[in-house]
């Protein structure tokens, strides 16, 4: 081996020793729990709420993560509700993509105000009516969607200009209003699991069922 390479080896030998170690890894990033990552979410979506205490027990009326809803990104609410923050989120995504364009092509104007007729009720099923005199209903045996947060009924929405577009007067017959609400029902099947409308059963005559619980029915 000549001198040149010999002096050559030692040099790069002493250049390694001297260099730096390398860096260690970047820490793993940090990954929200559900809940609070739903949270965020919701605050990302500006949405109106207020976070509230988890209740309930398994098998039982309970949300385990609840907020209290006072409107979303775009329109208020007739009254607050109570509902699992998934179940807000997606109303919130719902609103966004299918009814604020269904009543910009359906009016050229955007909904204001929802009106529900709500949300979180700590209640079994209700099936058909007793007796159509009477009016009343049966309770079925299984736990409401509405009792675990999970469910919504929708009954009007409300134009900027406060028009008014009933499910109870609007559903049936011809015209925008009745457009917009089948439009509106026939899309929400792609975002909730569970679709109840007038042409499901008479006690959805005057509301849109709407929820994210286990089961799959398109109720159009």
């Amino acid at each position: 081996m000549s001198r040149r390479l010999i002096v050559t080896t030692l040099t790069l030998l002493l250049l390694g020793a001297c260099s730096s170690p390398p860096p260690p890894p970047p820490p793993p990033p940090r990954v929200l729990d559900p809940d609070a990552a739903c949270l965020k979410e919701l605050r990302d979506l500006r949405v109106s709420f207020e976070p509230q205490a988890p209740f309930g027990t398994p098998g039982s009326c309970s949300i385990a993560n609840p907020v209290k809803v006072t409107g979303d990104s775009q329109t208020s609410w007739n009254h607050p509700g109570v509902m699992s923050c998934a179940m807000a989120r997606t109303l919130e995504h719902f609103e966004q993509q299918v009814v604020q364009p269904a009543a910009l092509k359906a009016f050229g104007k955007k909904v204001a105000r929802l009106h529900h007729m709500g949300a979180y009720n700590c209640r079994s099923r209700r099936t058909e009516p007793v007796t159509a005199e009477a009016g009343g209903y049966s309770r079925g045996g299984r736990l409401s969607e509405h009792g675990k947060g999970q469910a919504i009924d929708v009954g009007a929405f409300e134009l900027a200009d406060g028009t008014m577009i009933s499910v109870k007067k609007d559903w049936a017959g011809a015209g925008k209003k009745s457009e917009f609400l089948q439009a509106v029902a026939r899309a929400s099947c792609e975002h909730f699991n569970v679709v109840l409308t007038p042409n499901h059963n008479k006690l959805h005559a005057d509301h849109l069922h709407l929820d994210i619980g286990p089961h799959k029915l398109c109720g159009m």
